[in-house]
């Protein structure tokens, strides 16, 4: 059934003009959608190379969330925290389709843990920062914008990583044992320069980087 109605002097058809206009946002919504898609694989494929791992691993499905907490010295399992929105999503729709209306406390839980999906990308941000040797400030913006501060990283000449330096495989949960481990790997093996930060050869007195007087 049509009917035409008018608003500020223009006609529409309630099928056709508003049908169109759902298939163009559709559209767009799509294209924005591919090209944020398209970003965060280009940025994690530069960061990837830098961290020596191959770039094509940010083609692949979960693998590439594998790798980058690979690269972040966190335990495997942490990659489960990042599914934690999709499982909500995918279980509240279920419930939404057969009407299950008591269900929807579960489903009010799920979306509380969905802040544990931040959380992991922030203490995966967090274990990279030890990796490069940069501000925590850096772990905010992956948790946030994961695609920029994987870019910054992985484009920046100043921002080495360094995948001798062990970290602890929980992030921000720290054993006592890893913090001396780290505590004295970086007193024995690791010095860095203090004015662009580059990673700094046993016994050097001017940094390479940028010639700054180190002893």
């Amino acid at each position: 059934m049509r009917f035409r109605f008018s608003i500020n002097g223009i006609n529409y058809d309630s099928i056709s003009d508003f049908g169109d206009w759902t298939v163009i946002i559709f559209s767009i919504a799509g294209f924005f959608f591919l090209l944020s898609l398209a970003f965060k694989i280009v940025s994690r494929w530069i960061y990837f190379k830098k961290c020596g791992e191959e770039g094509w691993k940010s083609l692949i499905p979960i693998y590439t969330d594998i790798t980058l907490v690979k690269t972040s010295g966190l335990n495997w399992w942490w990659v489960l925290f990042l599914y934690i929105t999709v499982i909500q999503s995918i279980v509240s729709f279920t419930f939404s389709l057969n009407g299950i209306s008591y269900m929807s406390i579960i489903s009010s839980l799920l979306s509380i843990l969905g802040l544990a999906s931040l959380f992991a990308k922030f203490n995966i941000g967090y274990n990279i920062c030890k990796k490069f040797n940069v501000s925590v400030g850096y772990a905010v913006l992956i948790a946030l914008l994961e695609p920029v501060g994987l870019l910054i990283l992985g484009l920046s000449k100043n921002m080495k990583y360094d995948k001798d330096l062990e970290v602890s495989p929980n992030g921000v949960f720290k054993s006592n044992n890893t913090t001396n481990s780290n505590h004295q790997y970086k007193q024995e093996n690791t010095e860095f320069c203090e004015n662009c930060g580059s990673k700094l050869k046993k016994d050097a007195i001017y940094c390479e980087k940028c010639g700054n007087k180190v002893k």
